[in-house]
């Protein structure tokens, strides 16, 4: 950072300058650290023709990492284990980050993981409505919800 002109003019070359606001609530930070980790994830070779903040990269012709990146957060899933393990760690070296294990919770929504199976609700943003438009206490229906998986095992 550079002291101002004027400040320059007025002899005060040897003092230091006490910034009023942290750089990192300047507006233009999420764009700036967006340029950041999208050139990155170009360099790594991750692409995304539909979704600018997802990313995804292919090695032969199953192994795929799928990375979703929202501000500063990133979660990522792939179906090879080493690709996954690599992409962690470069990641942890390349930028200061911390792994936080498992996902339980994510832009509002609740997910379970047990065994090979992933569960997910909004439970909580759920509570959160009926408490809102005072309906705590209305009588609660059962909706019939079997996904695609579900059926063919079933059929099939």
């Amino acid at each position: 950072m550079e002291q101002p002109f004027d400040f320059l003019v007025k002899s005060n070359k040897d003092k230091i300058l006490k910034l009023k606001k942290a750089l990192y609530g300047l507006k233009q930070e999420p764009r700036v650290w967006y340029n950041i980790i999208d050139s990155y994830f170009n360099e790594q070779r991750f692409r995304s023709k539909s979704e600018p903040t997802l990313y995804i990269k292919t090695q032969g012709n199953s192994n795929t990492l799928i990375v979703s990146l929202y501000v500063d957060d990133l979660i990522y899933m792939g179906n090879n284990k080493e690709m996954t393990q690599e992409f962690k760690k470069d990641m942890m070296k390349t930028f200061k980050m911390i792994n936080l294990g498992l996902m339980h919770y994510f832009l509002g929504i609740e997910i379970t993981q047990e065994n090979e199976e992933i569960f997910i609700s909004q439970k909580k943003y759920t509570e959160n409505l009926l408490k809102k438009f005072q309906m705590t206490g209305c009588k609660a229906v059962a909706t019939p919800f079997v996904t695609n998986e579900k059926l063919q095992k079933e059929d099939g």
